[in-house]
């Protein structure tokens, strides 16, 4: 299956939430940077069974990493992200089927750190990311974590993704990142149930035909 074939009906075979008009913009923000000569890695925080993964799989080049950080099955950080757990994830979970999920589409998998995001800071990572997907967990502490953690690693003419920015069960989310607005000169791009923004200023993207 070719990447065009993913983002129309490929990605409905993964079980999860990646509507089609975030996977066009995902598509949409990858040949912009290709077009401007804007290479660099790629992280996506909270992959579920992967479908936005395998997307990013589709965008990363020869020469670029592809990150996913995820706890999978292993212990939440908060009471919170447990009840989360156990009402929408507890049944269908875990690494396994992420990977083989991906590598139904891939020959290789993505780079996997199996820990809280807050360990990123700690891992080696530097500033070379064009793109980074969060779909973390949803406290207002771990989101803001995160965004500062993409404010040191984001390139120029890279692209930030928080889901859920819409979600009423997630107003930890949208503190969070407008918050991240206010506080630490986040640019917003675009809205849809993700945020998508930058630092610094924002790539002309054009808009995917039919959004």
């Amino acid at each position: 299956m070719n990447r065009a074939e993913y983002i129309s009906s490929g990605r409905n075979s993964v079980h999860g939430w990646f509507a089609e008009r975030d996977a066009k913009l995902f598509d949409a923000i990858d040949a912009k940077q290709r077009e401007l000569g804007i290479t660099g890695d790629l992280l996506e925080i909270g992959c579920y069974q992967g479908t936005s993964a395998i997307l990013l799989g589709y965008m990363r080049q020869s020469n670029e990493r592809l990150v996913i950080c995820d706890l999978f099955d292993g212990p939440t950080a908060s009471p919170e992200d447990e009840a989360e757990r156990e009402r929408y994830y507890a049944r269908d979970f875990n690494r396994q089927l992420f990977e083989s999920n991906y590598r139904r589409f891939h020959d290789e998998l993505p780079e996997i750190i199996a820990n809280p995001s807050s360990t990123l800071f700690s891992c080696g990572l530097e500033r070379t990311f064009r793109f980074i997907h969060v779909d973390g967990s949803h406290n207002y502490d771990v989101v803001r974590s995160d965004l500062l953690l993409a404010k040191e690693l984001l390139i120029p003419g890279g692209v930030v993704s928080f889901d859920d920015i819409t979600s009423p069960h997630t107003p930890g989310v949208q503190c969070a990142v407008w918050e991240g607005v206010i506080r630490d000169d986040f640019v917003p791009m675009w809205q849809t149930v993700k945020m998508y923004g930058t630092w610094g200023t924002p790539l002309n993207i054009p808009m995917p035909d039919g959004l």
